[in-house]
């Protein structure tokens, strides 16, 4: 495990993947107010990735966002915009933006970010990861932590159900695990790191580790990373001043999968 840079390491390895194969990733934007532009209390501004092809696996990614900003502005905004208790008595902001942390032909990897301005009610930051399979056994679809440290430790995505535990020493208690497993065998470690954070102030003194476990889970905050590792995000909220800069840790599967025959 190495905790690292995460911004500054995702804009050289991003460079680096141009050669391999990455698919063509684009911006949506817009921007709508809530419950109307005139005497608006809610303010939408937002960049969704959009794959440039009418392919199959294209789609459905792009059918994955597209619900995503559908929710926004057809349920959860109009929601908060006509009910009292969430106009914060004041104007609100809502910015979504995301960052490609990995593209290489096999995974797309995408972070997507949330703040929102509640009145003087201060900010709230949110990171949302996704990893798609665009090239395997799953193209299209989100993967879970497992299929996306198998594919990351550069099997054969196309067999990812059929795989072998014998033929693949050093991966086997993957292909014999689940992500749920890997995620049980992740919190106690990742918890110990963020009650280092505590101490040192970077993490607010107040959550307890059922709160801890109550809002990260390692099966669900995850994105695979262009050099070959599975990088998890501590959410923001947890923060003692909660920003974009949250805490990150890097596994390669290889040591995904030591975890694993450590609760064997």
């Amino acid at each position: 495990m190495a905790e690292r840079l995460g911004a500054v390491l995702a804009a050289l390895l991003l460079l680096m993947s141009a050669a391999l194969g990455e698919i063509t990733v684009e911006r949506t934007e817009g921007d709508m107010y809530f419950p109307q532009e005139k005497n608006w209390t809610y303010h939408f501004t937002y960049a969704y990735p959009h794959i440039a092809g009418d392919d199959y696996t294209s789609a459905l990614i792009n059918d994955t966002y597209q619900m995503a900003l559908d929710e926004m502005t057809q349920l959860v905004l109009p929601m908060f915009a006509n009910a009292p208790d969430m106009r914060y008595d004041g104007k609100n902001e809502v910015r979504h933006d995301f960052q490609v942390l990995c593209n290489d032909g096999r995974l797309l990897s995408v972070l997507q970010t949330r703040r929102q301005t509640r009145g003087d009610e201060g900010v709230l930051y949110a990171l949302e990861p996704l990893t798609f399979d665009v090239s395997g056994q799953y193209a299209g679809e989100t993967l879970t932590l497992r299929g996306a440290a198998l594919i990351q430790a550069g099997l054969d995505s196309t067999l990812l159900d059929a795989l072998e535990a014998d033929a693949h020493p050093g991966l086997s208690h993957i292909i014999d695990g689940s992500s749920a497993l890997m995620g049980q065998a992740l919190l106690p470690l990742l918890y110990a790191e963020f009650e280092k954070l505590q101490a040192a102030g970077v993490m607010a003194p107040q959550w307890t580790r059922e709160d801890f476990e109550a809002e990260f889970s390692p099966t669900r905050d995850f994105c695979a990373f262009a050099d070959g590792t599975i990088i998890f995000f501590f959410p923001p909220m947890l923060m003692a001043e909660p920003s974009f800069s949250s805490p990150q840790f890097f596994f390669t599967p290889q040591e995904l999968d030591a975890m694993l025959e450590g609760l064997s």
